[in-house]
């Protein structure tokens, strides 16, 4: 019977090493069917103790339990330690020195448009130019 034991054992060893959920279930359900209750003690101290490395770094998740890792953040004012050490101004990423150029496009002049509500004549921006226009005071109505 031991030696079942020690098999099942091994078995929890390897699957929480390979992180197979399903034989690690069904290893635990064959040890919860063939022990007693201190064997039982034996086998949660098995699941539970940090085997592998990636145990210790990502402790297993729950909603309901509390994290042994909450730490109470410290609200006090710190000053700002980032130095610019100019890493970036060098000869390969300046800005070059351009001419600039004139402005050879005309600036916008506005349109007339007629309102369909009340017939009056706007001055609009060209690109809300329509066919259907509405004044704003008739908007607002």
């Amino acid at each position: 019977m031991s030696e079942l034991n020690k098999k099942i054992e091994n078995l929890i060893k390897k699957a929480k090493e390979t992180g197979d959920l399903e034989l690690l279930e069904l290893a635990t359900d064959l040890l919860s069917v063939k022990l007693n209750g201190s064997e039982q003690d034996l086998v949660k101290k098995a699941k539970r103790s940090p085997n592998n490395q990636a145990d210790e770094k990502y402790p297993e998740f729950s909603m309901n339990s509390e994290s042994k890792m909450k730490q109470p953040v410290e609200v006090v004012k710190r000053s700002n330690l980032y130095e610019d050490k100019g890493e970036h101004k060098d000869s390969i990423n300046q800005t070059p020195t351009i001419e600039l150029t004139e402005r050879r496009r005309p600036s916008f002049k506005k349109v007339d448009q007629t309102c369909q509500k009340c017939s009056r004549v706007v001055k609009v921006n060209p690109s809300f130019a329509r066919d259907f226009f509405t004044c704003d005071s008739c908007l607002r109505r």
